[in-house]
């Protein structure tokens, strides 16, 4: 199916979601996928709530890959290795991620960006979920990002985003965490790579708990930030 860029190219489009215990929540975000979606590629933490049945009710094209659980990042990898989509967008399966938004998430790509990060930050977004402790944390992060890295960024810890598949091979991630998100941002800039943020509204986590731990997951972020620097 595909879409196309301003040149009249089509590309394809794979879509990558970890998940872990998401069957009460992975309707909504099938639901409301976009037709263009040439590929849906899970990767699941080996859930125990029956999501992977879940998910085959609900589509039977989707490619799905259990691997023992080693964090979003390490599912992020995975999938990103089995996705084959010209384009890419990584979101999460809890209902934070509005897949309504994809369409204005791809289209800097399409006309020439090789990343698009959606913000919560900017004007235009929001969020009904982050607290006022991880508000200061991001904002601590994004500064730091921008200062050592020359970037601009106005939101850094958020994981909705597309890119192009040809970026993969500008950049060498290793996180397993939530630091990936970080990690990557860091990584887009240091190669030189187009970037464009567009604004993105967090909802809450529709249902179950996060395996987000603040005081860990920032303490990560904060060694990725200070690695990629001195490297």
């Amino acid at each position: 199916m595909g879409i196309v860029n301003k040149r009249g190219e089509e590309k394809s489009v794979s879509i990558v979601i970890p998940t872990l215990n998401e069957a009460s929540n992975i309707k909504h975000v099938f639901s409301n996928l976009p037709d263009f979606i040439d590929e849906i590629v899970v990767v699941d933490g080996n859930s125990t709530d029956g999501t992977i049945d879940e998910i085959r009710k609900l589509r039977s094209d989707v490619r799905i890959i259990v691997e023992e659980p080693g964090g979003k990042g390490a599912a992020m990898k995975t999938g990103f290795l089995r996705a084959t989509g010209d384009l890419i967008i990584m979101m999460d399966a809890d209902g934070s991620h509005d897949p309504r938004e994809i369409p204005g998430l791809i289209e800097p790509i399409l006309n020439g960006y090789d990343v698009s990060k959606g913000s919560r930050m900017m004007q235009g977004g929001g969020s009904a979920d982050i607290t006022p402790f991880r508000s200061m944390g991001n904002k601590i992060f994004v500064t730091m990002v921008n200062t050592l890295y020359g970037a601009n960024y106005t939101d850094l810890c958020y994981g909705y985003r597309g890119f192009k598949k040809e970026t993969l091979a500008k950049i060498d991630c290793t996180a397993n965490g939530f630091e990936i998100e970080t990690e990557q941002s860091i990584q887009f800039t240091k190669a030189g790579l187009r970037v464009k943020e567009v604004p993105s509204f967090e909802a809450k986590r529709m249902n179950g708990n996060s395996n987000l731990n603040s005081f860990r997951d920032g303490w990560r972020i904060l060694n990725t930030i200070v690695r990629e620097y001195i490297n």
